[in-house]
């Protein structure tokens, strides 16, 4: 029983660290991209001055669909919709002709990568960690759908 009890705080452990470098690559990379941008935490700020908005953080707030209101912002480079339940990406994505990361960290109710995503012609990475319920093959899918960008798992 207690070596039952050792390994599984081993495996935990191991999962807390694992996960934890993926936060931290995520981080790493992020602040490469978009680390000299204002950010904007809400769309109400960001529409006060559209044309200035490079990095819009809308991470956790419990968005059931996508706010049609980011295409406006045309310079946009970076878009964290992390821990949402967004279930997919519109086709108007593909307006955001700038965009360079986006995070799709823990949105949960996104069955497989959205296609528009391939669509990009400036996106360099995809954070897609914490998505256990995805297969091998669901991230090979989208190795193949993005091929020259960079994918965070």
């Amino acid at each position: 029983m207690k070596s039952y009890k050792v390994l599984l705080t081993n495996l935990l452990l191991t999962g807390i660290l694992l996960m934890g470098s993926a936060v931290t690559v995520s981080a790493q990379i992020n602040d490469s991209i978009c680390q000299a941008q204002k950010v904007y935490y809400s769309i109400a700020e960001a529409l006060k001055e559209p044309e200035k908005v490079r990095y819009l953080d809308l991470s956790m707030n419990k968005l059931v669909t996508f706010p049609m209101e980011i295409v406006q912002f045309k310079n946009l480079e970076c878009l964290d919709l992390s821990f949402n339940r967004i279930p997919t990406l519109p086709p108007e994505l593909t307006q955001l002709t700038k965009l360079r990361y986006i995070n799709l960290m823990g949105t949960r109710y996104m069955a497989k990568v959205p296609p528009v995503l391939g669509k990009l012609p400036s996106l360099e990475v995809v954070d897609l960690s914490d998505h256990p319920e995805w297969s091998a093959a669901t991230y090979a899918e989208a190795k193949l759908l993005l091929p020259k960008v960079k994918i965070i798992k």
